[in-house]
């Protein structure tokens, strides 16, 4: 599996299905419900629902974020070096990693098995 063909398949969103539901897996293992209405359509939705949710927990409660970093195995100095890159604000940025640090799981998975 090359990168050109990854990224073909995630642009037919191939992956989608799959990375709803280790986003799903993941946030139930930190006690937040990933409750997104499915089908999901693209990945800008799921963009657009993980910011929306990531931006809830930080406002109330910032100690579950690094959970969720934790979890799903986001090193915090990635996410201090992208935010030294970007112009997004700190819940859309993170949002966007979440998401593809999910979907790196999922291909890998099914690279490997």
């Amino acid at each position: 599996m090359d990168l050109v063909s990854v990224q073909s398949q995630i642009k037919a969103n191939k992956y989608l299905n799959e990375t709803v539901a280790q986003l799903e897996k993941d946030f139930l293992l930190i006690g937040v419900s990933f409750d997104i209405q499915k089908p999901v359509a693209d990945y800008k939705t799921l963009f657009a629902y993980t910011y929306n949710l990531v931006n809830a927990i930080n406002e109330r409660n910032p100690q579950i974020i690094l959970n969720l970093l934790y979890r799903i195995d986001l090193q915090e100095e990635k996410v201090q070096e992208e935010m030294q890159k970007t112009k997004l604000s700190f819940s859309q940025m993170l949002s966007e990693l979440i998401v593809k640090r999910e979907l790196y799981k999922v291909v890998l998975r099914e690279k490997f098995s």
